[in-house]
């Protein structure tokens, strides 16, 4: 337990309860979150941009502080959080998932850990940084994307997104909860999904329909059979946990009633590649089979069956890097920890493709995230306002 609470955890708690009150949930309108950050950051004399998405529902903000701009031509830190939180079913919670609720040293509510707890953390030293800003040896930059639980929609637009506010960031980091320890590198994660059209009939007379529940069946095992392959060739000397690229059937959906040929089924599936191979090599793999195996039999009896895939997003890798001034960052701010790697995937890999050197650190755990009660502690909060203080300190030449 820490000696004292940190002196601004009592406005990154008031904040964070602000944030879970709106229940953003990835796809969902987020104008309200956008407001209210737009307003705090105002009334604190922080400027701020919108990038709209088409629908004109969804936004991305920037905020700058401190310089426009830095020596270099590339200067300025920027912090980055998603806004997005996965939905959350109230009978599985002990109190309502969108109500911060405060029990025990734990901030319990959907996204407090994943991640309004380092958003609010941001917010809550954003006036600290504003009140230092003529100190700045470079531009502080606040990133809050849409979208990311379901494929990083949000950041895929940051690269064009900070060109066109005239933001060139050298350093990215992005908050995700990994209890304070450096990732450096991740996995891409290309999500799919296969619509498969086949022939209603009744099920007493099968020959008469196509089942397309049958045919998604071999589809699912030729998947896993990709999967097995995969797994029987790892890659030597590799930190990732598997050590090879994986596939995955998430769901399946299809058919009335049990005595119904059902006409479609529907199955979303996932490819998370191994740095260094190439997940559409799996993908043409699979649409080979379905053109080769599985169209065939369901046109043998009904020519206007048929099978389309869908890729919803292609999020590419966070290359893991020898030399990194992201690393060097968080090695004088907070740890010499070596930075690690993960399997699933973040924001970061958008920033790292706009140029930035990123790293991936925050407070709070992954195991409390995606569940019932999830929650972030106020001791985690204290650990991510002081490596902020610190990265203040740094920014404004006041480190020791």
């Amino acid at each position: 337990m820490n000696a004292a609470p940190h002196p601004l955890r009592e406005r990154a708690i008031t904040i964070l309860a602000d944030l879970v009150g709106f229940p953003s949930v990835s796809l969902q309108p987020n104008d309200g979150i956008v407001s209210y950050i737009e307003g705090w950051l105002g009334d604190h004399g922080i400027s701020c941009w919108r990038d709209a998405h088409e629908d004109g529902e969804r936004f991305n903000l920037l905020a700058r502080i401190g310089p426009q701009e830095g020596p270099g031509a590339e200067s300025g830190i920027l912090l980055s959080g998603h806004l997005d939180v996965v939905p959350a079913d109230a009978a599985g919670w002990e109190d309502d998932p969108w109500r911060l609720r405060r029990e025990g040293g734990r901030l319990y509510g959907r996204g407090a850990v994943d991640m309004k707890g380092f958003l609010a953390m941001a917010l809550a030293q954003a006036p600290e940084f504003q009140a230092h800003a003529g100190s700045l040896t470079e531009p502080l930059y606040l990133a809050f994307t849409f979208d990311e639980e379901i494929g990083c929609f949000g950041a895929e637009r940051m690269p064009e997104f900070l060109a066109s506010c005239g933001a060139k960031p050298r350093i990215a980091i992005i908050g995700e909860p990994t209890e304070m320890a450096p990732i450096s590198g991740h996995k891409g994660g290309m999500e799919l999904v296969t619509h498969i059209r086949g022939a209603a009939g009744h099920a007493s007379k099968p020959a008469e329909g196509v089942n397309a529940i049958f045919a998604a069946a071999r589809l699912i095992t030729f998947i896993e059979q990709l999967a097995h392959e995969c797994a029987g060739a790892p890659h030597d000397g590799s930190p990732f946990d598997p050590p090879h690229s994986t596939l995955s059937v998430g769901t399946i959906r299809g058919g009335e009633a049990r005595n119904i040929i059902p006409d479609s089924c529907s199955l979303d599936w996932e490819i998370r590649a191994h740095p260094g191979e190439d997940p559409h090599l799996l993908r043409r793999k699979v649409e080979d089979f379905v053109a080769t195996d599985i169209l065939p039999a369901l046109r043998a009896t009904h020519p206007d069956c048929e099978v389309v895939t869908e890729m919803l997003c292609d999020v590419p890798p966070l290359e893991a890097r020898e030399i990194s001034s992201a690393a060097d960052l968080v090695a004088r701010l907070w740890t010499n920890q070596a930075p690690g790697v993960v399997s699933f995937g973040t924001d970061g890999s958008y920033f790292q493709a706009a140029g930035l050197d990123t790293i991936v650190i925050g407070p709070g755990g992954m195991a409390q995230m995606h569940q019932p009660d999830e929650y972030i502690t106020e001791d985690a909060i204290d650990e991510g306002l002081q490596f902020l203080g610190r990265l203040l300190d740094e920014m404004s030449g006041r480190a020791g």
